[in-house]
């Protein structure tokens, strides 16, 4: 059985990937980079990333990652920032905890072609 499939299919899966966007877009820290951006692309986006990833049905159509986050000056404190609403979005929302760290571990692995590598405090 896929990750997909253990985590409820598409609609738990899109249920968690709506939580996170809303969580992560209303954020004092990073919700500034979705302003005035489309959230339900976003959230198709991620999703579609995210089903992927865990094995189901889709495939990402969006932006080559690099592309479309680099020219936002995304940083390491913003991506850890990501990271632990994502983490408590899953933990919230009952993931199994061995899901949820290997979404959280593929998404940090994701650090170079999201951020610019510099830490918050530059």
């Amino acid at each position: 059985m896929t990750d997909y499939e253990r985590i409820g299919g598409e609609r738990a899966l899109r249920a968690i990937v709506e939580d996170f966007v809303d969580r992560v877009s209303r954020d004092m820290i990073v919700g500034f980079f979705f302003a005035g951006k489309d959230l339900g692309r976003i959230i198709d986006k991620e999703f579609e990333l995210a089903a992927a990833r865990m094995g189901g049905p889709f495939s990402y159509t969006g932006l080559p990652l690099a592309r479309a986050h680099k020219p936002l000056g995304i940083n390491r404190g913003h991506l850890r920032r990501r990271l632990a609403i994502l983490r408590h979005v899953l933990e919230s929302r009952g993931v199994d905890p061995e899901i949820a760290e290997r979404w959280i571990s593929h998404e940090r692995g994701l650090e170079a072609q999201i951020t610019d590598r510099r830490e918050c405090s530059e």
